[in-house]
């Protein structure tokens, strides 16, 4: 399975999508690559996108693809943290993610440790 289109508002995109990513955009990279419980074979990262392997179900398998066509899941997930999570069951039909920015000890402004 692989996501082909996606539409944001009135603007359809197909993918993979070119040139500069809009603000909306890149809260769609978020959302796809953070609420997302599909993760990619390390033994597989060298092949084109479509290649690589993908542990997870099949819908989490095209949304991280389709994430990672976007820009890199990898930084994305490097810089924030799940903090909590309600997980998806289908009697609520929906799950909750909450993530905090990662900061680095060097950028803490105030010198709390």
């Amino acid at each position: 399975m692989f996501v082909t289109d996606f539409c944001i508002g009135y603007d359809k995109h197909a993918v993979p999508h070119s040139g500069p990513p809009t603000p909306a955009m890149l809260e769609v990279h978020a959302i796809a690559g953070l609420c997302n419980a599909g993760e990619f074979d390390a033994a597989t990262l060298h092949l084109p996108l479509e290649l690589q392997k993908v542990h997870g179900d099949a819908t989490d398998q095209s949304i991280l693809r389709f994430a990672q066509s976007l820009g890199s899941v990898t930084d994305l997930r490097n810089k924030w943290k799940r903090i909590y999570e309600v997980p998806f069951n289908s009697k609520n039909k929906f799950m909750l993610s909450v993530f905090a920015e990662v900061v680095d000890e060097g950028d803490n402004c105030c010198g709390e440790q």
